[in-house]
């Protein structure tokens, strides 16, 4: 997160974009039931996908048939990602989650640790009303 200086001196991300823009990035996490997706993109629309990662990917190298939604596997992605985005030279960090707020918390912190994370969106769908209920059984 940034300081409280850093926030006061900079108002927007309009401004960051005109000082470093090969610097940020926007990092889609989406957390389904069986798998874990990670997206890394630029932030100001000069590239859609820069590189992506799934729990498949990491878990196909053990065994075809392991687990996509362990916390070993998640640790796994997470830091692939850590070392792209080293790699790639980024400092900035927006992040778009879907998944739980524990997961949230912790992918708050693990890339906090390393990288300055301007925001954190939740992009989890909520239902509008409900799924309809089943229809009752006629004897």
């Amino acid at each position: 997160m940034l300081t409280k200086k850093q926030q006061f001196s900079i108002n927007s991300l309009k401004q960051l974009k005109d000082l470093q823009p090969s610097q940020f990035c926007l990092i889609h996490v989406n957390k389904t039931k069986n798998n874990l997706h990670c997206v890394i993109s630029t932030l100001f629309g000069q590239k859609k996908t820069l590189w992506s990662i799934s729990g498949g990917r990491m878990s196909g190298s053990v065994s075809s048939n392991s687990r996509r939604k362990t916390r070993y596997t998640q640790r796994m992605v997470y830091n692939a990602v850590i070392e792209k985005i080293f790699g790639l030279g980024l400092k900035y960090l927006v992040l778009h989650c879907k998944g739980t707020i524990s997961s949230k918390r912790f992918i708050l912190n693990l890339f906090n640790q390393h990288f300055t994370v301007l925001l954190l969106k939740d992009c989890t769908s909520v239902a509008h009303n409900g799924t309809k209920p089943p229809a009752k059984r006629r004897l």
